[in-house]
């Protein structure tokens, strides 16, 4: 039998305890998560002023756990923050990027409250106040891929539209909608094009007040509006798009359309009830009604110490034959833009499904089915993406699934 040496001894001692110090510095307990690595690098270029390598690095670490916490543990006993949202708003602030960081800070707030975040949240708002609206974003163009719009085959001279964006509100805690002017006059134009509506029967709101709603669509007391005097009774296709702010009544959890002169507050009183524009719209001569809004009911961007709420609706217009209404977003979920494109992000897919790239069967149709597939493949994915992790998941209710949305050449 061979007997080791003790230098033997001692060397083959070194390396078992390497091994196991390899193997438990490298299990769960100790080894640090990515999230964390890339949120303390983020800290760490923070501390030094390095504001734009600070951002990179905590938009790295929401892409792998976007949910803030309060108390993480990073080394062995040492405890901290995990709230990247926070970080990145105050980042931005410094930067002067005053609409990122209110965004960024908006989202801290509703996850994990801090007086900090509350505090940088409210100096950005500030910054924001003094600028002119058209100083706040810098206008984005057209991107190429949406200018691709098809021709329709045939004009459909009884058709009417109405198409809002709500972008610049009055009340000061209201955040702008920054692209729902564009989102407006895209889908205008698209309705020309490609669905072939005369201009004239367009009837286009930008900013629009809880007084011009009621003269479009009527009130609870007449639903005779002007889009009751544009129709052509049994012949006319309606189409409505709204994109701005919706809001949730916290006592009934009706969902509202937030007029620019609104008050989240009292939407009850100073919004528009999406009950009451199906209703009205249920009792119109028409042919077919499609409704589209780029709007989340939820309160999530204005209600700051409530919880999202997921609307109740009541809604008439499903009981009639060739109605689709289509929201951008679900339940307590936010409806994301697409800074880059210039766009909603629910209405960019919208709209690029309609230059034909929803024409699964290339049939030069494209029905409420094919759109609705096309744009529920596509949101989802980038709103996880562009935000890290975030949900959003359009939502459909059509009666006619082979509704012929348009045709073209």
């Amino acid at each position: 039998m061979r007997i080791a040496s003790k230098n033997q001894t001692g060397f083959t001692g070194c390396i078992l305890c390497a091994v196991l110090l390899v193997i438990t510095f490298q299990s769960p307990t100790y080894a640090l998560e990515a999230y964390k690595k890339y949120y303390l690098e983020g800290l760490d270029y923070k501390e030094k002023n390095r504001c734009e390598e600070a951002l990179a690095a905590f938009s790295e670490a929401i892409s792998r756990k976007s949910e803030g916490k309060r108390k993480i543990r990073y080394y062995g006993m040492r405890y901290g923050t995990y709230l990247p949202h926070r970080e990145k708003g105050i980042c931005h602030y410094t930067l002067k990027q005053y609409r990122q960081a209110v965004a960024e800070l908006e989202i801290s707030l509703l996850q994990n409250p801090t007086d900090e975040a509350l505090k940088y949240f409210k100096l950005a708002k500030v910054e924001l106040a003094r600028l002119k609206p058209e100083d706040v974003i810098e206008e984005v163009q057209t991107p190429p891929e949406l200018k691709r719009l098809k021709e329709a085959r045939t004009p459909n001279r009884y058709a009417v539209a109405v198409v809002i964006g709500n972008r610049n509100y009055q009340h000061r805690d209201i955040p702008l909608v920054d692209f729902a002017v564009q989102d407006a006059m895209a889908v205008k134009e698209c309705l020309v094009k490609t669905f072939g509506y005369r201009e004239g029967n367009i009837i286009m709101k930008t900013n629009a007040t809880k007084g011009a709603l009621e003269n479009i669509f009527g009130s609870t007391r007449d639903h005779k509006g002007m889009l009751y005097d544009y129709l052509t009774p049994g012949k006319s296709d309606v189409f409505v798009y709204y994109s701005g702010h919706g809001a949730p009544s916290l006592e009934s959890k009706k969902g509202y359309i937030l007029p620019v002169d609104g008050n989240p507050n009292n939407v009850a009183i100073s919004g528009y009830s999406l009950e009451l524009l199906y209703g009205n719209l249920a009792k119109l001569k028409t042919r077919s009604v499609t409704v589209v809004t780029d709007a989340c009911f939820s309160g999530a961007p204005l209600f700051k110490k409530a919880s999202p709420v997921g609307i109740v609706v009541k809604n008439p217009l499903v009981a009639s034959r060739n109605t689709a209404v289509m929201n951008s977003s679900a339940g307590t979920q936010l409806s994301s833009w697409y800074p880059a494109k210039g766009h909603g992000l629910f209405t960019y897919y919208m709209l690029l499904g309609l230059t034909g790239n929803a024409d699964f069967n290339r049939d030069k149709k494209i029905t409420a089915s094919e759109i609705a597939t096309y744009v529920s493949d596509n949101v989802p994915y980038m709103a996880r993406n562009l935000y890290g992790g975030r949900k959003q998941t359009p939502t459909f209710n059509i009666n006619n699934r082979d509704q012929v949305l348009v045709s073209y050449r």
